[in-house]
C-alpha cells in the first residue's frame, strides 16, 4: 500500500536516490534537506514514516526524533535512522533518542525499499492479503550483505537485512520472517546468540548460521547452537549462488511443515 513518506537527508545525492527508489515503489515522498525545515515539515503533514539522517545542519537528527516522539500527534511515526558513522553504542543511542530502526550509508539499492517498507504500519487490507515468505539476512558487512541480496532477490521471497542482531531483532518484532540467515561473528550480539534469542521467541522461524570459520571458538560456538536446537543448520562460506538458493527453499519448506505442526 502506497505510504506517505518524509526523507531529511543533507547529502543532496543520497536523498535523490532514496526518494526515487521510494516513488518507483508507488509511495509519496518529501524531502527536507536540514532538520529544522524537516521537522517543521513532519510536524505539518504527520507523514507514515520519517527517515532522517543523523548528523544534519541547523537541528540534527537526535534532537528530531526526541522532539516528534514528545509531540502527541506524531509519537507514533515510525522513524528510521540512517547514518554513515556506526559506532559502538550508537546503536543503542538510536534507540533511546526514539528511532524504530536504523539504516546504514550507502544504501543498498537492492533491498532499501523492502528495508524502509518493513517499519510501515500494515494495513487491515494488507494484513489479510497473502504475503510473500520473509528471508531476513543478517551481516555487519554491508558488501556482503548486497552480495546475498543480489544473488537471491530473483526468488519468490522478501527480503530484508540488517547490519546487526539488534537490528534483526528489531525486524523479528515488527514483522513474520520464516527464515534468518546470519553471519556468526559480529559486533555486539554474535550470530549463535541472536540464534539462541530467535529460537526462544519464535520457534516456528528457521535459524541458519552462514560463516566462515575464523577460529576453533567461533566453530564451537556454532556446534553448541545447532546442538541444543538454537540454530538449524551451519552454512560454510565460501558459498555457491546456486547451492545456498537450494538450502534457503529447503529452508522454507521446513518452516511451513514446523508452523504447520502448530
Amino acid at each position: 500500500m502506497p505510504a506517505r513518506i518524509l526523507i531529511v537527508e543533507d547529502d543532496p545525492s543520497t536523498r535523490e536516490l532514496m526518494a526515487l527508489l521510494l516513488r518507483e515503489a508507488g509511495h509519496e515522498v518529501s524531502d527536507a534537506a536540514d532538520g529544522a525545515a524537516g521537522l517543521q515539515l513532519a510536524l505539518a503533514t504527520r507523514p507514515d514514516l520519517l527517515i532522517c539522517d543523523l548528523r544534519l545542519p541547523s537541528l540534527d537528527g537526535w534532537s528530531v526524533a526526541r522532539t516528534l516522539k514528545a509531540d502527541a500527534g506524531c509519537a507514533h511515526i515510525p522513524l528510521l535512522a540512517v547514518s554513515a558513522l556506526v559506532q559502538d553504542g550508537d546503536r543503542e543511542r538510536v534507540r533511546q533518542a526514539g528511532f524504530d530502526g536504523y539504516l546504514c550509508k550507502p544504501i543498498e539499492p537492492a533491498s532499501f525499499v523492502a528495508e524502509v517498507e518493513a517499519f510501515l504500519p500494515a494495513a487491515p487490507a494488507e494484513a489479510a492479503a497473502p504475503a510473500l515468505p520473509t528471508l531476513l539476512v543478517v551481516d555487519d558487512d554491508a558488501f556482503m550483505r548486497e552480495v546475498l541480496v543480489d544473488a537471491l532477490e530473483s526468488e519468490p521471497w522478501r527480503i530484508l537485512s540488517a547490519g546487526s542482531a539488534e537490528e534483526a531483532l528489531a525486524l523479528l518484532a515488527r514483522h513474520p520472517i520464516q527464515v534468518v540467515l546470519s553471519d556468526q561473528s559480529m559486533p555486539g550480539m554474535q550470530g549463535s546468540e541472536l540464534m539462541a534469542r530467535v529460537s526462544r521467541d519464535y520457534p516456528h522461524t528457521v535459524r541458519l548460521i552462514l560463516s566462515g570459520l575464523s577460529g576453533p571458538s567461533e566453530l564451537e560456538a556454532i556446534e553448541r547452537a545447532c546442538a541444543a536446537g538454537q540454530a538449524d543448520r551451519h552454512l560454510v562460506k565460501p558459498w555457491a549462488a546456486g547451492a545456498l538458493r537450494d538450502d534457503l527453499r529447503a529452508a522454507f519448506q521446513l518452516q511451513r511443515t514446523r508452523a504447520a505442526r502448530h
